[in-house]
């Protein structure tokens, strides 16, 4: 029976990370409207089943609960990361006008 958690928490770990990734890059790199709150309702879908996984791992003592920790841990960091905004720099046209 553990072997069978062991292998349910290394899939979610590589199914979790490809869905957090994947909805941080809608969220954060395409600035559409749609696409963004699709991204965020993936990434809070992600994170729950992770949380659900990550239960059902530490009642069965697994192996795998540490990556899978960690794993929550850096998509959520790395959703709440702020990027720069991006500056404008005034033309020369701009200036002398």
């Amino acid at each position: 029976m553990s072997l069978a958690v062991d292998i349910l928490v290394v899939l979610a770990i590589l199914v979790g990370l490809f869905l957090g990734v994947g909805s941080i890059y809608w969220v954060k790199a395409r600035p559409c409207v749609n696409r963004a709150r699709w991204g965020r309702r993936l990434f809070v879908g992600t994170i729950v089943c992770l949380g659900v996984v990550a239960i059902v791992a530490a009642f069965m003592h697994a192996i795998g609960l540490a990556p899978l920790g960690l794993l929550s841990g850096l998509l959520i960091v790395g959703m709440l990361w702020e990027t720069p905004a991006e500056t404008v720099e005034p033309t020369a046209s701009k200036l002398a006008g």
